[in-house]
């Protein structure tokens, strides 16, 4: 019999939101049973969120919020962490029938209102616990409420295609008409015309009910060769290119499918279903993990998702990877992602991290070395990353490990790979999403601050879509990890794939391809930390565009971004236009320009943002440039700073000045070194680049002795990447 409920809590009004946008809305609280003074509510969204944080001292200001109750009645409303608000009375009570209203965005002082969150989901609940007596015994209401947070208008366009085909072989597109934060554009409606080589002009219509996702199954591509698909919507004027698709005469023995290993989470079991449905029918993936931390969940929460591993994989189409997230301290060993080969597994938790209690003591595990001893010899595979805390690879076992992540929402961490190297590990790359937006496979950044890039993906070489297929691909390492674009991505050494180790007496011949979804900027072979081989790409420079590039992240850990504050001057020319790239978080802008001159804040972590300058007349232009860095970190402030909560913070870092003219860069880019790490300035003309291919075929003819890692880095013009696993040669004699 369900308990007694002590009030109840509804939304004015419990209309959709958009997503991103600014708006004004109350909760409001009406008593069942009375709360004494020293008691309250406190009302929290179900998981992680980036909707703005209320504020209490400027009503002109956004996030402005009110709290109101009956005559006699004191309250008090701090914010609890960056998911919910806490009321407090004082005074008298609250008696049976009284109510509190909590208003979002109050609007009647002239602020815009209360950001919403910005990706859609379509149940957002607001959960409201009572303390009736002031004695911190809080009560969940039992039936929170709730709205939901829809798409805005569109924006942009994606065309997802299969990687590789057979010609004359049916395939599905996904076409994907989006908002400015990513999310389906609802409401939609509107002809697309579709061109390709070998492939009839289409046109679709979608209408408003297809909610921004169009599913076009049965196109034939019938020659052979690489086709990118074009896609325009006339009346809106976007349009957009799908990623490569590589046509074959016959059936390979292994195909290019695409992965999100490390899908990320979502708090409440019921929405697990969504998140698998998004992998599948909007972003395209063919494999997927949801990797929810081990210490929260609760045994009711596995129930619920085996289930659904089970009930929604479609051999040949979609494979939710069994696993979840060992999420231990760095001085536990650091997170590890674990995926089973077979359903109906047994979790074994780490120590509360995320929660103060354990949900199962008996099922914990102290140590990462732990989770080796625990799973050595069964049919598991485990994954380090960096994420809320990063993996100590000081600690590595090559019967469980085959590759480590790379890349995803948190940002790129080449250190890892380098780590990797050079500790003379044999392992693969991958790249995810890790995301808390229900997106996995297709994730954009919000104004989270310690989250600033889009996810990730795993390029991987299967026999066919099947658990035991990535499984055999994972351990064989044939993957491959880019920033999220769907680059091909082929490597071998002397008839091995990327992966592989083997042995020769001869000079290992490396051969390599890449099929861009942007024109290349460079394709750099490495051996070990050595880079012995470049493709040359880039056909000389832009001398009317200036670009400003910066990398580089504060430090090898997580929560490692960097802050760009810059200015730039320019005398003896004016600027016509600016472009920046990979701004991907909506903190990162342009935020003054004129024709002399325009200042910016960029948020990234561990990859390439650029801002590109046209200049009407470059040839005697002078520049003065001024940055400043400002690195993040993520103190604990619980006990003596070891502990929970934890909380995101900037410290300065170095700052720079530079005067040069335009000559100066005739001789190349000038690179400023910027602290640890990779933090660097770099200014040159734009590099003219246009291939969308690239190939080599190199050979060492001065190997070194030892197995030897031989690896793709890749960046287009956009700045995103890719990185290939590697192949492991070791030369006798």
């Amino acid at each position: 019999m369900a308990a007694p409920q002590p009030g109840t809590a509804h939304l004015i009004p419990a209309a959709d939101l958009v997503a991103g946008s600014m708006a004004s809305f109350q909760l409001v609280y009406e008593a069942i049973e009375p709360i004494q003074p020293g008691g309250g509510i406190q009302i929290s969204t179900d998981s992680d969120t980036d909707w703005g944080i209320p504020q209490f001292d400027d009503p002109q200001q956004p996030e402005y919020m009110t709290v109101h109750g009956p005559d006699g009645i004191q309250l008090s409303a701090v914010t609890v962490g960056v998911r919910g608000v806490r009321v407090q009375l004082s005074g008298r009570s609250l008696e049976a029938g009284e109510q509190l209203v909590v208003q979002w965005g109050d609007r009647s002082g002239g602020s815009l209102g209360s950001r919403v969150q910005t990706f859609q989901e379509p149940l957002r609940f607001f959960t409201v616990d009572v303390d009736l007596r002031g004695d911190g015994q809080w009560q969940p209401l039992a039936d929170p409420p709730h709205l939901s947070v829809v798409g805005g208008a569109a924006v942009a366009m994606k065309v997802v295609a299969p990687s590789q085909v057979t010609c004359a072989e049916p395939l599905r597109l996904i076409i994907k008409v989006q908002d400015v934060w990513g999310n389906p554009a609802r409401g939609f409606s509107g002809k697309i015309d579709l061109q390709g080589d070998g492939l009839e002009d289409l046109q679709v219509e979608i209408c408003e009910q297809d909610e921004g996702v169009y599913h076009l199954e049965g196109v034939v591509i019938v020659v052979p060769g690489v086709v990118r698909i074009h896609a325009r919507v006339e009346e809106q004027g976007f349009s957009a290119i799908s990623n490569p698709i590589q046509v074959v005469e016959s059936q390979q023995s292994m195909r290019l499918f695409w992965a999100d290993p490390h899908g990320g989470q979502v708090v409440l079991n019921s929405k697990i279903k969504d998140f698998y449905r998004y992998a599948r029918d909007v972003a395209g993936v063919h494999f997927v993990g949801y990797q929810r931390n081990a210490d929260v969940i609760s045994p009711e929460d596995w129930r619920v998702q085996q289930q659904l591993e089970k009930d929604l994989y479609q051999q040949g189409l979609f494979v939710p990877v069994p696993g979840f997230e060992w999420s231990g301290r760095t001085s536990q060993g650091g997170h590890h992602n674990v995926y089973f080969r077979n359903h109906d597994q047994p979790v074994r938790r780490n120590r509360p991290a995320e929660t103060p209690e354990s949900v199962d003591e008996e099922t914990e595990l102290e140590h990462s070395q732990d989770l080796f001893d625990c799973y050595r010899g069964k049919d598991v595979i485990i994954t380090p990353h960096v994420g809320g805390e990063h993996s100590d690879l000081g600690f590595h076992d090559p019967t469980l490990e085959p590759a480590v992540e790379i890349t995803s929402t948190h940002g790129s961490f080449e250190w890892m790979l380098q780590d990797v190297i050079g500790r003379g590990y044999q392992l693969g790359f991958l790249g995810g999403s890790d995301c808390y937006t229900g997106r996995p496979g297709d994730d954009s950044p919000g104004y989270q601050v310690r989250r600033y890039a889009k996810g990730g993906l795993t390029g991987i070489y299967c026999h066919d879509v099947s658990l035991e297929s990535f499984f055999e691909a994972m351990r064989a390492k044939r993957v491959y990890a880019t920033t999220g674009p769907r680059m091909i991505v082929a490597l071998s050494g002397d008839g091995h794939w990327m992966g592989e180790s083997y042995s020769t007496t001869d000079p290992p011949s490396i051969t390599a391809s890449v099929e861009a979804t942007a024109p290349l900027e460079s394709v750099q072979l490495y051996r070990g930390l050595e880079k012995v081989h470049e493709c040359p790409l880039v056909d000389g420079v832009e001398h009317d565009q200036l670009r400003i590039l910066f990398n580089g992240s504060s430090r090898k850990t997580s929560y490692s971004g960097v802050v760009w504050d810059g200015r730039l001057e320019v005398d003896g020319a004016r600027i016509e236009s600016i472009e920046t790239i990979r701004f991907e978080s909506p903190r990162s802008s342009v935020t003054e320009q004129s024709d002399r001159h325009l200042r910016w804040t960029a948020w990234g972590c561990g990859y390439p943002m650029a801002i590109v300058l046209r200049l009407d007349d470059p040839a005697e232009a002078r520049f003065t440039l001024s940055a400043r860095s400002q690195v993040i970190t993520g103190p604990g402030y619980g006990g003596h700073g070891e502990g929970s909560p934890r909380r995101i913070s900037l410290a300065d870092a170095e700052r720079v000045s530079i005067q040069l003219a335009a000559s100066d860069l005739e001789a190349g880019e000038l690179t400023l070194e910027m602290g640890t790490l990779d933090r660097q300035i770099q200014l040159s003309w734009l590099p003219r680049c246009e291939a969308l291919s690239a190939s080599l075929d190199w050979t060492d003819n001065d190997p070194l002795p030892g197995f030897q890692p031989y690896w793709l880095r890749v960046v287009q013009s956009d700045q995103e990447m890719a990185w290939s696993s590697p192949v492991f040669v070791e030369v006798r004699g």
